[in-house]
């Protein structure tokens, strides 16, 4: 391709193509980057020479050698934006110490590549450091003893995630490169280092520091569909698809009723309406007013809230990512704290009641019947979603009279787990996985096989066990028996239809066996709806395969929030 001096500035050289536009511009020259050295935000970490050990606070010492801005220099003229994302899991992308031992586990499984059948190497860093990518800083794969995370390759500008400069200089979709010409999944974006930013005003004020233009693009869903769909080219053998969806988050939105005016708000509802919002504090799609910049000329417009809450939090305290957890709240009153608006967007995602439980049995009864109902009424995808086969939304059951627990289900038991340093059980519940399903692993190849645990869900034979909304891998035998694997590349179908649906009542029914002694006083039935970013026993895997990424701590920090709640009691007649 040719080589050309952009004409928006002399200090650029990039390489074109009439057909796709000009992606690859590289800095020959910083002259600015001087005068804004003056500004940057004074943010200090410490220095090292080893992979990043997060849990330190060591980083490796290496230069600003990428093409893109320091997220710091934007925050001199944009604190408010750069207080948001700093804590936010858009920044902690590229550090996140599960992300790295998990993306070093599939190259090393499949010596570079994604997938058997042949995806691009870096496929997982290309959305969690995609200035990373661009600027070629992933080196070739070679052998498992020399590979290294992906973060430990980052430049220190690159390692800083999905960055200010990433999203605004995005031009448009890359429909050439998307796997359904869509320009959806993958990370199928246009971008470049640019001394133009892209934005969502119309008529933005002018500023020293870079020009800036209007973009629909970067307010529309389908700038964040380009990431949080995941689509990977090995055809589904139960779906029929010529791919598998890995994640399929921002498709569930496009085919529900919130890309439509088919929902309680009657309206379209984009992604941006609730992550970067004061949802839900107020209804989707409400922003607050603010300056956007430094100056007195600027004027006040809507913000746009760079925390992107959602259901993920840093699992790592470090000065890196601030404020994880803290009950402070910012001008407008929302938390600043990336634990409490998670906490507080799960709250808002589900509701459950014991409608249709009823409010006394006679004593010779020897069931009772009990009827919980779930409604994903909060969010405009399915409920788990994003990475929803490691993600867990369960129904916690308990059922009790005054001597005890008759019944319970997607119950934690405190156990010891001497494979990764626990060598006594700790007092824990959060780090505990469920009693529906046991995995016999093969730590080399991760090769699984499944075994039923007491608390398996025996629906719709019987209405007993837990009932967990997780999505799965599932493997498809000779003789067409499927079975859950733990690894996602040794799946031959992504099973996503066990998640919630939007605005569908779910109902979980159980028949309890009532105990063969007499109920003392009434029964209690409490349910509570759960959420768990990972299966502790997924995160052992890590810790086991790679103990200088993850370690026991990071299983503890894996806390679950209750989304919902619900309690009656039933009368013994």
């Amino acid at each position: 391709m040719p080589t050309e001096v952009c004409e928006m500035s002399p200090w650029l050289v990039r390489s074109c193509s009439p057909e796709r536009g000009c992606r690859d511009m590289r800095w020959v020259s910083r002259l600015v980057f001087a005068l804004a050295g003056v500004f940057v935000l004074n943010i200090q970490v410490g220095c090292g020479t080893s992979v990043p050990n997060l849990s330190d606070g060591e980083l490796p010492d290496k230069p600003l050698v990428g093409r893109f801005e320091d997220p710091k220099t934007c925050g001199a003229c944009h604190p408010t934006h750069f207080r948001e994302w700093q804590g936010s899991v858009m920044h902690y992308a590229a550090l996140s110490p599960v992300f790295n031992a998990f993306e070093l586990t599939v190259q090393k499984l499949t010596a570079g590549a994604f997938a058997a059948n042949g995806i691009e190497p870096n496929f997982c860093i290309g959305c969690h450091s995609p200035t990373g990518v661009f600027d070629d800083e992933l080196p070739d794969y070679i052998n498992a003893e020399s590979a290294q995370p992906a973060r430990a390759s980052l430049s220190s500008v690159n390692r800083e995630g999905v960055s200010c400069d990433f999203c605004h200089t995005v031009t448009g979709p890359d429909i050439e490169s998307s796997l359904l010409d869509d320009g959806i999944a993958n990370m199928s974006l246009i971008f470049g280092p640019s001394p133009n930013k892209v934005g969502p005003l119309v008529d933005p004020a002018d500023n020293a520091y870079h020009t800036s233009s209007n973009s629909e693009f970067i307010t529309s869903s389908e700038f964040c569909g380009s990431c949080h769909d995941v689509r990977i080219p090995k055809p589904d053998v139960l779906t029929g698809e010529p791919f598998q969806r890995l994640e399929n988050l921002f498709t569930e939105w496009q085919e529900g009723p919130y890309a439509t005016e088919n929902n309680p708000f009657g309206r379209v509802v984009r992604c941006q309406d609730c992550h970067m919002s004061l949802y839900p504090l107020t209804e989707p799609g409400v922003f607050p007013s603010m300056k956007l910049g430094t100056g007195d000329q600027v004027p006040n417009r809507q913000h746009a809230i760079h925390a992107f809450t959602a259901v993920s939090v840093p699992f790592i305290d470090h000065p890196l990512f601030p404020r994880n957890d803290t009950d402070e709240k910012d001008e407008w009153g929302f938390p600043l704290g990336q634990q409490q608006r998670r906490e507080q967007m799960l709250r808002a995602a589900c509701t459950l009641t014991l409608d249709g439980t009823p409010s006394e049995i006679q004593k010779d009864a020897k069931v009772l019947p009990i009827r919980v109902v779930v409604t994903n009424t909060g969010t405009g995808h399915r409920v788990p979603s994003g990475f929803s086969q490691e993600r867990q939304v369960w129904i916690e059951l308990i059922v009790r009279d005054d001597v005890g627990i008759i019944y319970e289900s997607g119950y934690l038991k405190d156990k010891a787990h001497p494979e990764t340093g626990e060598l006594q059980p700790d007092g824990l519940l959060d780090d505990e996985d469920l009693d529906d399903r046991h995995f016999d692993i093969d730590i080399e190849t991760l090769d699984s096989h499944y075994e039923p645990g007491p608390d398996v869900n025996q629906r719709p034979e019987k209405n007993l066990g837990i009932k967990n909304f997780q999505n799965a891998f599932i493997r498809v035998g000779a003789d067409g028996s499927h079975e859950p694997v733990i690894n996602p590349l040794l799946a031959d179908s992504m099973d996503n239809s066990r998640s919630l649906d939007m605005l569908v009542p779910t109902p979980v029914l159980y028949d309890v066996p009532i105990p063969n002694r007499a109920i003392v006083g009434q029964i209690r039935v409490s349910a509570r709806l759960r959420y768990r970013a990972f299966p502790p026993e997924f995160l052992r895997l890590l810790v086991i395969r790679e103990p200088d990424l993850v370690s026991e701590e990071i299983v503890d920090r894996n806390t679950i929030v209750d989304m919902a709640e619900a309690e009656t009691t039933i009368a013994v007649r």
